[in-house]
């Protein structure tokens, strides 16, 4: 929604509403709108893992190019096989190429993405709500 188009000179979005919950095996990701931005909110289980969750790109598709802060919990990223790190709360990313990552330990991690939640969501494998 354009709250500049409305005439509403702020908004206040929570994601008690989201305006789209799409789950996949062991994941769910909740997004809003707020303002021009779309903002996603992972929480993903004990034994998640992307490369279980998402689909193989097809020929051409870009990386889903992402940033994001994790809430809680911890997960591990690899990119392009060799460069492995390690994310734990507080910590920032920018993921811009394929990657896989999972949750470590027995506790779930939550994150915050600030930009690129729709590309995600496009690679999920997934049942929409």
């Amino acid at each position: 929604m354009d709250s500049d188009r409305l005439g509403i000179s702020s908004m206040v979005r929570r994601f008690d509403a989201p305006d789209r919950v799409v789950t996949c095996e062991q994941g769910r990701l909740e997004l809003i709108t707020v303002g021009a931005m779309v903002i996603g909110r992972g929480s993903y289980g004990p034994g998640w893992k992307w490369s279980h969750a998402a689909r193989v790109p097809a020929p051409g598709e870009p990386p889903p190019d992402h940033v994001g802060v994790v809430l809680s919990g911890r997960a591990k990223v690899v990119l392009d096989a060799t460069d492995e790190i390690d994310l734990t709360p507080g910590d920032f990313f920018h993921i811009a190429t394929e990657f896989d990552s999972w949750v470590v330990g027995h506790r779930p991690c939550e994150v915050l993405y600030l930009n690129g939640a729709e590309r995600l969501v496009r690679r999920l494998s997934t049942t929409s709500a």
